[in-house]
């Protein structure tokens, strides 16, 4: 275990010390002042297109995309990402329904209560189920999984980069509070990371070792 962690240190140290950096924030300032803390930098008409589309990346439709794709190099990769996907997804969705379905988003504060916000031109707001983050799920879900293959840690690094990025969007935008991405990361980067290991590490699955192939090759004879 502890030369699977080596291997994706890079990945996981500086996820680590985001993890906590957020995690001060949100420990000792109130929810709506910390989210009006960073709203207040919103404004630029450059940095709100760059977060406004980036913040696709942590769609669920973006990284099932990246998975079809993988059915064309490694069909087992793609398994296992829609798999990580499938649980950690379903995990963030049942938390939101079943225990956090009326935590409200910092839209609901600017709609119902005059709470000040800037809203990015030409973004669907939405007002309810805010904890946690699918998003956030999604996004550490996907670059956990590309960081597990990537072999240099430039790569690395830049995947780390594009999670924290796109979790961060979701912030920047008004869809979520700080706890509600992080939470969602912990989510995302856990149950892949378990997955992963239980695979690789742990020789479970052993059966889709002949799936380490192209789709098509699978249907030739």
């Amino acid at each position: 275990m502890l030369q699977f962690f080596k291997n994706n240190s890079i990945f996981y140290s500086v996820y680590l010390i985001t993890v906590v950096f957020t995690s001060y924030f949100i420990l000792t300032t109130p929810q709506l002042e910390l989210h009006q803390n960073i709203n207040q930098y919103v404004g630029n008409v450059y940095v709100n297109g760059f977060f406004k589309y980036i913040t696709h990346l942590g769609d669920g439709l973006f990284l099932i995309l990246i998975a079809l794709i993988f059915l064309f190099f490694d069909v087992k990769k793609s398994i296992i990402l829609l798999l990580s996907y499938a649980i950690a997804g379903g995990f963030t969705q049942f938390l939101k329904e079943a225990f956090f379905n009326f935590e409200m988003r910092p839209f609901f504060y600017h709609s119902f209560h005059d709470f000040p916000l800037k809203i990015v031109d030409g973004v669907d707001m939405h007002s309810q189920n805010s904890f946690p983050s699918g998003h956030a799920t999604a996004a550490f879900c996907l670059f956990t999984f590309l960081s597990f293959y990537a072999k240099e840690i430039k790569f690395k690094f830049l995947l780390i980069f594009l999670a924290i990025v796109v979790a961060f969007s979701r912030v920047y935008l008004s869809q979520h509070f700080i706890e509600d991405i992080t939470v969602g990361s912990i989510i995302g980067t856990g149950f892949t990371t378990l997955l992963i290991y239980s695979i690789y590490y742990k020789k479970f699955l052993n059966k889709l070792n002949h799936l380490e192939k192209p789709i098509y090759q699978l249907f030739k004879k």
